[in-house]
């Protein structure tokens, strides 16, 4: 249940920015850290030969990371492009041409995604042949345990991270006292699939010392965000009849 529920994790926020055919509500820096998470874990899990599901699900992951990233570039650079263009073109009835720089904003608006979106791709491309070349490399590594290290290390800081992932996206939900344009069932599934990952850790073999040290940091990650996703939730329930507020005064404005 645990690898259905990661394999559809991001299908619903990815569905309804399409729908929307747009990200506002969703914040960047979560989906950055959350990408930063699953290029640690999938290094973690190449460097520390975890199963096979731990090693696949991180790469399909960083295959939605990516989807989800373009989006943020796709919408909001159409979105820039259409404002300039509506702004130029009501200049247009005073004045025969519109001034240079409101021409370039376009350009400077999108170049900062763009730049974001290749800057990740060069890191995946980079971590992922790293952690190949450890997790089969030289033989010196098995005779200072570096990879067993190494493999840690990369645990913690995907925990680490996603755990921080979180506090931008809560920050922005209590600033707008809203969680319009977010995926309520996204949230859902992922509480779902952090709770079966970690009951199938714990059940896959007996739980010895040694097998729980070598799982301790995924188990902290998956375990940790159950609660900050639950405070997701209860922002949902907290700001349920905000939307509708926000229409009833548009509309009667």
């Amino acid at each position: 249940m645990s690898i259905a529920c990661w394999v559809v994790v991001l299908v619903p926020q990815i569905y309804l920015n399409y729908r929307r055919k747009s990200c506002d509500g969703v914040s960047l820096a979560f989906y950055l850290m959350w990408s930063l998470g699953d290029l640690f874990n999938l290094a973690g899990a190449l460097l520390g030969g975890l199963i096979f599901t731990a090693t696949l699900l991180p790469a399909y992951y960083l295959v939605t990371d990516c989807i989800v990233l373009s989006q943020f570039y796709i919408y909001r650079h159409a979105n820039s492009t259409e404002d300039t263009h509506t702004e130029s073109s009501a200049l247009l009835a005073h004045t025969a041409e519109p001034p240079h720089e409101e021409r370039l904003v376009p350009k400077r608006i999108c170049l900062r995604p763009r730049c974001i979106i290749v800057a990740l791709s060069l890191f995946l491309l980079v971590a992922t042949f790293t952690a190949h070349y450890l997790s089969t490399g030289p033989e010196w590594l098995d005779h200072v345990n570096l990879r067993h290290v190494a493999a840690q290390l990369c645990g913690y800081a995907s925990a680490t991270v996603y755990l921080s992932a979180y506090v931008p996206q809560l920050v922005e939900n209590y600033r707008s006292k809203s969680t319009e344009g977010l995926s309520m069932l996204m949230f859902i599934i992922v509480i779902l699939a952090n709770t079966t990952f970690c009951l199938s850790v714990l059940t896959f073999q007996r739980p010895t010392y040694e097998y729980l040290r070598k799982y301790a940091s995924w188990l902290l990650g998956a375990f940790g965000t159950v609660w900050l996703e639950l405070a997701v939730l209860y922002q949902f329930y907290c700001y349920r009849g905000h939307r509708h507020c926000s229409l009833n005064s548009s509309s009667t404005v």
